[in-house]
């Protein structure tokens, strides 16, 4: 093809985190790969997000911040639907729990084809095209809320995983089980600091570490005197290579995010801590899979939690080498690419049919 207008509708926040905004950045980078523009359309988009984004080339459309997602249709359809005579195709694509269906069905005159990445399965969503990376899901589940000619994409064969993380896959290195070194990444925003309980117990442990914290971290002043006075942990801030720093680990603890297939692209074993009920399939699904261990509910979980079950993988590194081959047995990486080119075959196909 010789690309298109990608329109992206999607919000961050320290409420719910950055990872819908972080994932559609790395659709938008694949699609901006091949001659595709690309715009978010946005409410909510920390400051410290905004380098990222300016960087990858998607152009950033500020919504009415105090709007609702019905306020934005208007929005959305103007940057779909430039005017003039070009001819590009247009994809719009929502990654947002607040989108419905009438939201849909008010955009879709604009869209050539209509898209959503999802994750909960609770409501009608009249698309094209549907995403669903999480382990476990049955396709079926689908089936009365988009129509029967949707394509419906799930799985992590379909997680959206920057090109990085399969690069280092291909090149990874042995993973003995032996503990050495380890990550921490709960989520961009972290409103109720389990990044401090996981700094403490690894702290207690005296177990190198880098602690990676999002745009949207609101404890970033207490965080750094934690870290002042553990030696060997380090702090990373927004970080751009969060591969590397993942490669480098052998053992994770974070959420059952988006972060997950990150994690085990490069077989990365990893300690679960639950942040959301939207959080619970991908936990269960990863803990059945042998990846991961699950601290539990993020409520629930102390310092103590963390430091028995990082112990506990450290006596026992038979277990971890199994976790870090299951890991990389749930996904390659290769998603993004696979959903791109999902993507233009329906764009080719509705043009052709023109």
């Amino acid at each position: 093809m010789t690309g298109g207008r990608l329109v992206i509708r999607a919000d961050a926040s320290a409420d719910f985190g950055t990872g819908h905004v972080i994932r559609c950045r790395t659709l938008a980078t694949a699609f901006i790969a091949r001659g595709w523009t690309a715009t978010l359309a946005t409410r909510d988009l920390p400051g410290a997000l905004a380098p990222a984004i300016d960087a990858a080339g998607i152009a950033v459309h500020a919504l009415d911040p105090d709007g609702t997602p019905h306020d934005d249709v208007a929005a959305v359809v103007g940057i779909a639907t430039p005017g003039g005579t070009d001819p590009r195709p247009t994809v719009i694509l929502a990654d947002h729990y607040g989108i419905d269906a009438a939201w849909l069905d008010a955009v879709r005159p604009a869209a050539t084809v209509l898209a959503v990445v999802d994750d909960l399965a609770d409501r009608p969503q009249p698309v094209d095209l549907l995403v669903n990376q999480n382990l476990g899901i049955d396709p079926g589940t689908y089936s009365r809320l988009v129509p029967a000619t949707a394509r419906v994409l799930v799985g992590p064969a379909y997680a959206l995983v920057r090109r990085d993380f399969w690069e280092r896959r291909a090149h990874a290195r042995p993973r003995d089980g032996r503990i050495a070194r380890a990550i921490v990444f709960i989520s961009g925003s972290d409103r109720d600091d389990v990044t401090a309980r996981a700094v403490a117990a690894l702290a207690d442990v005296d177990l190198p570490a880098d602690i990676v914290v999002g745009a949207a971290y609101p404890h970033l002043a207490r965080l750094r005197a934690r870290i002042a006075a553990a030696p060997g942990i380090r702090l990373h801030v927004n970080v751009d290579d969060m591969a590397a720093l993942m490669d480098r680990a052998d053992l994770a603890i974070g959420a059952p995010s988006s972060a997950s297939w990150e994690r085990c692209t490069i077989g990365l074993p990893a300690i679960l801590v639950v942040l959301a009920d939207n959080q619970v399939a991908a936990e269960r699904g990863l803990v059945e899979a042998g990846a991961a261990t699950s601290a539990g509910w993020h409520a629930e979980v102390t310092e103590g939690t963390i430091r028995d079950l990082v112990l506990a993988l450290i006596a026992d590194p038979l277990r971890v080498a199994a976790m870090a081959a299951a890991a990389a047995a749930v996904t390659d990486g290769h998603g993004t690419e696979r959903v791109a080119t999902e993507i233009e075959t329906l764009v080719a196909a509705r043009m052709e049919a023109r």
